[in-house]
């Protein structure tokens, strides 16, 4: 009865097709991840950045509720993390189960980038959609950018050179760029408060 009470007070239609734009990104990002030729150095650097993503989305979730409902704003937080990491985790489990048989597809391995960013797409469409609030649009906006920026420069520096030297540089932009929204976040959070993330119609 709790859970569907919780249910009801902060989903709408808005938010449970950015559920499902988010599963379907997933399962089109493992797709991508295991039809690469280097698979397991991809699935490597994929999940060095599960960690520090289950941290942001536990601090996120937390101060998206700190205001709303203060007393539960810390399961809140642990469950934003839990979900990130089920949804990071799975994505990976995935990708490296279905490599086998993806190698086997033609043409699939010539296209896997396009498919593995078409995927990031599709999610960070479902990552925007979720969040009502204008400010916090921006921020996950800029947020997906830094983490475009640094899964490429991380993605390079497998390649030969020159190509290392770049990522290094792409990643520095992406990890400047990361800073720089978290600054503008903090600065904007002072000037206007975000509104509480419960839905009222």
């Amino acid at each position: 009865m709790m859970l569907d009470s919780r249910w009801q007070a902060n989903m709408d239609a808005r938010r449970s097709i950015s559920l499902l734009l988010v599963v379907v990104g997933s399962a089109v990002v493992a797709l991508g991840a295991a039809a690469s030729p280097d698979s397991l150095a991809f699935g490597s650097t994929y999940a060095a950045f599960i960690v520090p993503a289950v941290i942001g989305a536990g601090i996120g979730g937390y101060r998206r509720h700190r205001v709303s409902d203060p007393a539960r704003a810390p399961l809140w937080g642990l469950a934003s993390g839990a979900l990130v990491a089920a949804v990071m985790g799975a994505t990976l489990l995935t990708a490296l189960l279905i490599h086998p048989t993806v190698r086997d597809v033609p043409g699939l391995e010539d296209a896997w980038s396009a498919v593995y960013v078409g995927g990031l797409l599709v999610g960070s469409v479902g990552a925007l959609l979720w969040e009502r609030d204008v400010r916090r649009h921006r921020f996950v906006a800029l947020l997906f950018l830094a983490f475009v920026l640094i899964s490429g420069g991380a993605f390079l520096s497998f390649s030969t050179d020159p190509w290392p030297l770049i990522g290094a540089f792409v990643c520095l932009g992406g990890f400047g760029l990361f800073l720089v929204a978290l600054e503008a976040y903090r600065r904007s959070s002072r000037r206007d408060p975000a509104v509480p993330d419960t839905w009222r119609s």
